[in-house]
């Protein structure tokens, strides 16, 4: 299945516009978050003091906040820190995007009716010049 195939995109944009991808990419971000603090805690158990601090580091690394109090010891934890900061920048980055894709969908239709309506009037006025001519037309 094609991420970027039409069908998906229009999905996606469907989303957007309606406002209910907020809450999917806050849900995959909660998710992916407990996800890997869970494994974290586990490839790390001596990584870090309990199972709260993991969960703890995971959500300030996937947020991309990172204060750095809590820090993974082991290869292993380092490399599940390693995927929630991909997966944070790029989170931060699909949420900008598709943010700014909605806003520009919405201008562009604004502006699509307001050429319309622009034509609509150019057209109504031709009428009532042509109305007026004809008026003008006899009388000369």
């Amino acid at each position: 299945m094609d991420f970027l195939s039409e069908r998906n995109i229009t999905r996606i944009n469907r989303a957007v516009e309606s406002g209910k991808i907020i809450p999917l990419l806050a849900l995959s971000t909660l998710v992916i978050t407990a996800v890997a603090g869970v494994s974290a805690w586990f490839l790390s158990p001596r990584g870090f003091g309990s199972l709260g601090d993991t969960l703890w580091w995971a959500a300030q690394t996937v947020t991309t906040v990172g204060y750095g109090d809590v820090v993974p010891e082991t290869t292993g934890g380092r490399l599940i820190g390693l995927f929630i900061m991909i997966v944070g920048v790029s989170s931060v980055s699909l949420i900008t995007a598709l943010v700014t894709s909605s806003f520009i969908t919405f201008q562009q239709r604004q502006s699509g009716g307001e050429v319309e309506r622009h034509q609509e009037l150019r057209d109504a006025l031709g009428r009532i010049e042509a109305r007026l001519d004809a008026l003008d037309g006899p009388a000369s």
